[in-house]
């Protein structure tokens, strides 16, 4: 349904500029690179600034994690003409805690480059729940390859593995 929108979106509104379709186009691309998992490309697509960096970080974070791409809509522009993009995944954190997740990326083009991007997810409750308690059952994971989770970690995918073995641990101790 929200293909169909996104096309009718894109045919029917005339004053959607070309340089915006180019846009929505990178955009694409940028998800399209993304989700390859291979950094090389995806950086092709990033302006060099600290959001590239977090975007690394994250990209490695969905490797580690094995994102899978369930659903992915047409990018839109919205009201503030920044480029949303959403994405239903599934990943090991769903599949151990139940849940399926559509993360969303609100971006800036520049010269078909992605200037400025924040992404969030709809993690359900039990996400945070999760962190809440690995802080004060775990606490060896944030203060190491979690320290400073997307905020300059240098060790995403060490991080998403002992989140998901945590997320285990959690979910067994909750079905107890």
């Amino acid at each position: 349904m929200h293909r169909i929108f996104g096309f009718f979106l894109l045919l029917l509104c005339p004053f959607i500029s070309s340089a915006n379709q180019d846009d929505l186009h990178t955009a694409e691309s940028f998800l399209d690179a993304f989700y390859t998992f291979e950094q090389s490309k995806l950086a092709r697509f990033l302006a060099p600034n600290a959001d590239a960096d977090r975007v690394l970080y994250y990209q490695e974070w969905a490797q580690a994690a094995n994102y899978k791409v369930k659903q992915r809509t047409p990018c839109a522009l919205n009201v503030s003409k920044a480029i949303v993009c959403a994405v239903t995944v599934t990943d090991d954190f769903g599949q151990t805690m139940g849940y399926v997740a559509t993360d969303t990326f609100t971006m800036t083009i520049q010269e078909n480059k992605v200037s400025a991007i924040s992404f969030e997810g709809d993690d359900p409750p039990i996400f945070q729940q999760l962190f809440a308690w690995i802080a004060e059952n775990r606490p060896e994971i944030l203060e190491g390859p979690c320290k400073d989770l997307f905020a300059g970690g240098n060790t995403p995918g060490t991080c998403a593995r002992a989140v998901v073995a945590a997320a285990k641990e959690f979910v067994a101790l909750s079905d107890t």
